[in-house]
């Protein structure tokens, strides 16, 4: 049994393959405490393995950590050190990975810590009465640029699902915000009335992290079908089902005509 880990910078995830595994599901794991706490990785519980071999990606890595992961076959146990390393910050869909897309942070604004406390006026007395209860999640808001139209449209598409987004920032991010959140009612501005930049200013709330059930695909029935019209062009263009699921598609599926 071996494993193999690496970083694929077009999606940004790292990807842990292993090779000469006992037939059965593989438990894929991951730890940042030298292997004391482990969590599995999203999509990793139980995961086929095919002719000895099985893979699980990392989406949700934390940048220039040390990482060890580790695979459980049910009769041995392995793991490989890594540490990722990565520089932009990244805007990431759970659901749909294909929609990643590293950003340019030009800003992030205070953050915001919003009470729901009320406070009542009880007649007869001076003081009022507060009735309190933990605070909300933070709020801010970010502000990313695009170079041209047509990276401004990438955004865009990447806030079009108006799925949840997981910000992931590198180690030395400026103290960037980041984690998982929803994007409020995003705006697209000009940085002048000749150029072809663009600034998004995306108004953010830190949500729960998705549950482990919400495992994220490169491709979709969907996607597959918009994107080469008919099942028997699909099976034209991919020679396994292997090869469907190593497909990437297009960011530009997820607009609903």
């Amino acid at each position: 049994m071996s494993i193999a880990v690496t970083l694929d910078t077009v999606l940004s995830r790292v990807r842990v393959v292993g090779a000469g595994l006992s037939a059965g599901p593989a438990h894929f794991q991951k730890s940042l405490n030298d292997g004391l706490t482990w969590t599995t990785l999203r999509g990793g519980e139980a995961v086929t393995v095919v002719s000895g071999d099985a893979r699980a990606d990392d989406y949700e890595f934390t940048p220039g950590v040390e990482h060890v992961y580790r695979i459980d076959d049910g009769t041995d146990l392995w793991d490989f050190t890594f540490t990722p390393a990565q520089t932009a910050v990244w805007l990431k869909s759970i659901t749909r990975p294909f929609l990643n897309r590293a950003v340019s942070v030009v800003g992030h604004g205070d953050i915001t810590l919003p009470a729901r406390n009320g406070i009542f006026a009880v007649i007869g007395r001076s003081n009022p009465v507060a009735v309190t209860d933990v605070r909300l999640a933070r709020q801010f808001q970010m502000t990313v640029k695009a170079d041209s139209i047509s990276d401004a449209d990438a955004i865009e598409l990447v806030l079009a699902s108006g799925d949840p987004l997981y910000i992931q920032a590198p180690a030395d991010s400026r103290d960037i915000p980041g984690g998982y959140v929803v994007v409020g009612d995003a705006v697209r501005r000009r940085f002048g009335h000749v150029s072809a930049r663009r600034w998004f200013d995306l108004p953010c709330t830190v949500v729960a992290a998705p549950g482990a059930g919400v495992v994220g695909s490169t491709v979709t029935w969907e996607s597959l079908l918009l994107e080469f019209g008919s099942w028997a062009d699909v099976l034209t263009e991919f020679g396994t089902w292997a090869d469907v699921a190593e497909y990437v598609a297009s960011p530009s599926v997820v607009v609903v005509p």
